[in-house]
């Protein structure tokens, strides 16, 4: 079952029959990610891949944002990173490719891991050409748009100043507590 860019690591890999909790799951996870940030940074390479608009400012400088990328670029790393799969990778990549059935009379696009491993129609649908390639792909971009970092330092957020921090010594540990609003109220 196909799962859009947005959903949580953990949908991701349960879609794909994988369990986050697994370290040998976990491994083929970081083998697809690396994967994908290798086209990742082809894209932050060339400034052809943006829209016109966005290549125009002589102010744009990597890393880009997925939002600044050509849609047809996006689709091409989509389709590089199902295409340059590992050994160990393939598989799970063939998952996730969509084929839309020209056949169906009802209008409504199926999606199938067809025998090529692609998308057969071009048309790919909103999981397509590959939903498996594509979160990975869109996933990298978030974690590096530093305005949607989760993993930024304290205090390092636009417009907020950091936390104030306590010190306490009790003589004996010597710990530093920090500031806890719910608790420090």
């Amino acid at each position: 079952m196909a799962v859009g860019p947005r959903a949580s690591k953990e949908e991701f890999m349960q879609a794909l029959g994988l369990n986050s909790h697994d370290p040998q799951h976990e491994q083929y996870y970081r083998a697809m990610r690396d994967e994908a940030i290798l086209t990742y940074n082809h894209l932050n390479e060339d400034r052809s891949n943006l829209l016109d608009s966005i290549a125009a400012d002589p102010a744009t400088k990597p890393p880009y944002f997925w939002h600044h990328i050509r849609p047809e670029r996006q689709r091409w790393g989509i389709l590089e990173i199902a295409r340059n799969a590992g050994p160990l990778t393939r598989p799970l990549f063939a998952r996730g490719a969509v084929v839309t059935s020209t056949n169906n009379t009802t209008g409504v696009g199926a999606a199938a891991t067809g025998p090529g491993g692609g998308d057969t129609t071009g048309a790919g649908g909103e999981y397509g050409p590959n939903w498996v390639a594509g979160w990975l792909l869109y996933s990298v971009f978030r974690s590096r748009d530093v305005r949607n970092n989760r993993n930024r330092r304290r205090g390092e957020e636009r417009g907020k100043q950091p936390q104030p921090q306590s010190q306490t010594n009790s003589g004996v540990s010597g710990k530093k507590e920090y500031y806890d609003p719910v608790r420090n109220g």
